[in-house]
C-alpha cells in the first residue's frame, strides 16, 4: 500500500468508528493503536524515546498503562500526563503518515483494558493537519482533487465537538455529497490552499471520505442484441396471447352471473322466491344477498300465520308459465340450499 492508502485506510476506520486494534508499520516499526468510538483508549509499541525520556516508560511498554501508573505513583499530574501522552502519539503518528512506506491493518478483537485516558483521533488528526509543518499532509489526504467528499455518520455533530473557526465551518458545510475537494475549493472565498488544507484536514480526522464520482469508474457493459432470437420471441407471444385469453376469460365469467341475474326475464309481477325467513339473523341474511344485486333481487312481504315474514324473489316475469320454468334452471348461486324454488305472485300477502 502507499501511504496516501495506509492513512486514509486508518482515518475511514477510525471514522467508521471501527472498534479494536489498528496495526500501523512503517520503516521498520510497528505501532498498535487501541480504538472505541473515535477515541484511543491503548497504544502498545515503539513510542521513539519521547515518552521515556519524559516518564522512564520501557520503549515496548503499554503506553497509557505506564502513564496511568506514573500519574499514580506521583511523578506527574493528569494534565502533565495527557500532554506528554498526546505529545508522544502526535509524533509517532505524524511519522507514520509521512512515511512512503506505511501499511495499516485492523483486527477487531477485544480491545486492551481502558486506563481512564483516551485521546481523541480527530481532534489528533485536526492538530497534525493544521499544525505549522501539517501543510506536507494534504496530499497525503488527497492525493486527488478531483474526489468526491462525501459526508461520514454523525458528520454535524463530530464537527462541531471539533470547535472550529467560522472559516472552516463554512468550508465544510460545502460538503454535500456531490462536489469534488476542487469544485469547494477553487471557488471559496476564503483561498484555494486554506480550503484544501481544511478538507484534507477533514478527511484526515474521519468527517468525511474522498472516493471518486462513480461515473468515473469504466463500466464494462455485454452488447444489447437488437433482437431476441426467433424461439424467444415464439415463447413470449405465446406467453401473451395465454394472458389475454384468460383475461378474456375471466371478464366473461364475471359478467354473466350478473347478466343472468339482472336481466332473469320479461318485467311482470311474477317472480321465483328463492329464499325467506322470519327470524332477525334470516332477515340479515335475507338483506345481505339482496344487496348483492338490486335489479335481481326483491324482498316481498308476507305473515305466515301470525308471524311477519319476508321471502327474497328473483327475477320478474309475465306469468306463472315463465316463473315456473326459470325456476327449473336458476344461474348459480341464485337459490339458498335446501329452499324450493317457486313462482309466486309478488303482490299476493300468502305465501
Amino acid at each position: 500500500m502507499g501511504r496516501a492508502t495506509a492513512a486514509t485506510q486508518l482515518a475511514l476506520w477510525v471514522g467508521r468508528k471501527g472498534r479494536g486494534s489498528a496495526h500501523l508499520r512503517w520503516d521498520g516499526r510497528e505501532l498498535i493503536v487501541y480504538v472505541s468510538g473515535l477515541q484511543i483508549v491503548g497504544v502498545l509499541g515503539d513510542e521513539g524515546g519521547a515518552l521515556e525520556a519524559a516518564i522512564g516508560l520501557a520503549p515496548k511498554g503499554e503506553w497509557f498503562a505506564e502513564v496511568a501508573a506514573a500519574v499514580t505513583a506521583g511523578q506527574l499530574s493528569q494534565a502533565e500526563a495527557n500532554a506528554v501522552l498526546k505529545r508522544s502519539l502526535a509524533k509517532v503518528i505524524g511519522e507514520f503518515l509521512r512515511a512512503g512506506d506505511a501499511t495499516v491493518s485492523f483486527d477487531s478483537r477485544p480491545l486492551t483494558e481502558a486506563q481512564g485516558l483516551t485521546i481523541s483521533y480527530p481532534h489528533l488528526a485536526v492538530e497534525l493537519i493544521l499544525a505549522g509543518d501539517g501543510e506536507d499532509l494534504v496530499p497525503v489526504f488527497l492525493p486527488d482533487e478531483t474526489l468526491i467528499l462525501r459526508r461520514l455518520p454523525d458528520f454535524p455533530r463530530r464537527v462541531g465537538a471539533l470547535a472550529l473557526t467560522d472559516e472552516a465551518m463554512a468550508i465544510f458545510a460545502k460538503v454535500n455529497d456531490q462536489r469534488s475537494a476542487r469544485e469547494i475549493a477553487d471557488p471559496s472565498p476564503h483561498g484555494r490552499d486554506v480550503a484544501m488544507r481544511l478538507l484534507a484536514t477533514a478527511v484526515g480526522a474521519g468527517l468525511v471520505e474522498a472516493s471518486p464520482r462513480v461515473s468515473d469508474v469504466p463500466l464494462v457493459m455485454e452488447p444489447v442484441e437488437e433482437e431476441l432470437p426467433s424461439a424467444r420471441r415464439r415463447v413470449w407471444l405465446w406467453l401473451l396471447i395465454l394472458v389475454a385469453l384468460a383475461l378474456a376469460v375471466a371478464a366473461v365469467l364475471a359478467f354473466l352471473p350478473r347478466a343472468s341475474a339482472s336481466a332473469p326475464g320479461s318485467k311482470g309481477p311474477w317472480a321465483v322466491a328463492v329464499d325467506m325467513g322470519c327470524q332477525s339473523a334470516e332477515m340479515e341474511r335475507l338483506y345481505r344477498k339482496q344487496e348483492r344485486d338490486r335489479e335481481a333481487y326483491r324482498l316481498v312481504k308476507f305473515q305466515n300465520g301470525d308471524v311477519p315474514c319476508m321471502r327474497l324473489v328473483w327475477g320478474s316475469f309475465p306469468d306463472r308459465v315463465s316463473a315456473e320454468k326459470a325456476a327449473r334452471s336458476l344461474p348459480s348461486g341464485v337459490l339458498t340450499r335446501g329452499f324450493g324454488p317457486h313462482a309466486v305472485l309478488v303482490e299476493s300477502p300468502s305465501p
